[in-house]
């Protein structure tokens, strides 16, 4: 397409998605970190406070270039890349506290065998909001911005239904066990969704779910040593991920993001959905975007035999945001080809596996090649849905 070529049309439904968050262009990402203290995770009372007026020119300008980038490729949703975040879960963690980010240790696994150790939040308090709601205004934002179709993203609700979630001696003064400590992060989480879709956003997405835990074996057996079973932490979670997806009134798109874990190019689970695919793809969302670039670790498309038809769009993560190499065009239009062998073709869409950046830092690719990555998730689908 030349400059002076119109962008082409979106499709409806969507066909080349994306899943939300995009590298940050180097001088952002260094505001950013001579903005907050090292260690930052989420906001706290002192930063609130502090005149960030230079760094949100800077997260402006760069979410204005991303949108343009992404509209002249040809995706048919686009995405703030979450410029405003240190980490994709800060549109919780931003309007709350209660909690602290730098006792909670967890270990990403690489496929080469390296690990690299993030520090997730411990809720130690009742939660409560802190009177600011940084979705809404990224929704804000954007629908000044763009007529594109595009999405604010918030974690899962079924991520608070790990029974980790609740300590004893931690946060047991609180809440009284890990279900009362659900049904208030869902109660906490409906309130910020309803904001941000009063304040202008064309679709919500619920990013990093229960599910993968559920058929990963070391986290299994975590799970069982918490005293909890697999199947009564499922029973929970599908109870969250329902009961959130109440507060997007009818007309938004809904999407859930079945990732993996995302951080410098490793990941926390790993094995095949199947097991749990029957509770997850009859959840009530419009669009699941599944990762599934990788069989060997993730299993091939059985579990797309449980989607209701017709019923929901499976957007196919088949396309890595962890590795420099550009995938095959041929191969990824091979492997959908598989897909439509369990599910029909106009309830499938094409997307890479998880965003680029889910923390900051993140993955280890260049911004060129993302460009090159989001291309093809853009090539892809005119082949398979021609316009």
């Amino acid at each position: 397409m030349s400059p002076a070529d119109p962008a082409p049309a979106p499709r409806h439904p969507a066909r080349a998605d994306v899943v939300g968050s995009l590298l940050r262009p180097p001088a952002l990402k260094a505001a950013v970190e001579a903005f907050y203290a090292p260690g930052h995770r989420a906001l706290t009372a002192d930063e609130r406070a502090r005149d960030r007026r230079a760094l949100t020119r800077l997260e402006d300008e760069a979410i204005r270039a991303a949108l343009a980038r992404q509209i002249e490729l040809g995706l048919d949703v686009v995405t703030d890349g979450e410029m405003r975040r240190y980490m994709f879960q800060n549109s919780f963690w931003d309007a709350v506290e209660g909690f602290t980010t730098d006792r909670n240790p967890v270990e990403f696994r690489g496929d080469d065998g390296t690990t690299v150790t993030w520090h997730v939040h411990r809720i130690e308090d009742r939660l409560r909001r802190v009177g600011t709601n940084p979705a809404a205004d990224e929704a804000r934002f954007l629908a000044g911005c763009t007529d594109h179709p595009f999405r604010v993203t918030f974690p899962a609700a079924s991520l608070f239904a790990l029974p980790f979630t609740f300590k004893p001696g931690v946060n047991d003064h609180a809440y009284r066990d890990l279900v009362e400590l659900v049904e208030h992060c869902v109660e906490l989480e409906a309130e910020l969704v309803a904001e941000t879709v009063a304040a202008g956003a064309r679709g919500i997405q619920f990013d990093f779910p229960a599910y993968p835990y559920l058929v990963d074996p070391t986290w299994r057996e975590a799970i069982a040593a918490t005293g909890w079973t697999v199947g009564e932490v499922l029973e929970l979670a599908v109870w969250a991920d329902t009961r959130v997806r109440r507060a997007v009134p009818a007309g938004i798109e809904v999407a859930l993001h079945v990732c993996r874990g995302n951080n410098r190019s490793r990941y926390l689970c790993e094995g095949p959905l199947d097991e749990v695919a029957e509770a997850l793809f009859t959840l009530p969302y419009d669009r699941f975007l599944v990762e599934w670039e990788d069989p060997a670790r993730m299993g091939g498309f059985a579990a797309l035999d449980a989607v209701p038809r017709p019923g929901p769009t499976v957007v196919l993560g088949l396309i890595s945001s962890k590795r420099r190499e550009l995938e095959n065009p041929g191969a990824v239009v091979g492997r959908l080809g598989e897909a439509a062998d369990r599910l029909p073709l106009d309830q499938l869409a094409v997307s890479t596996q998880c965003g680029f950046a889910s923390t900051l830092g993140g993955n280890e690719l260049s911004e060129a090649d993302q460009w090159r990555k989001l291309g093809l998730v853009a090539a892809v689908a005119d082949e398979v849905w021609p316009r």
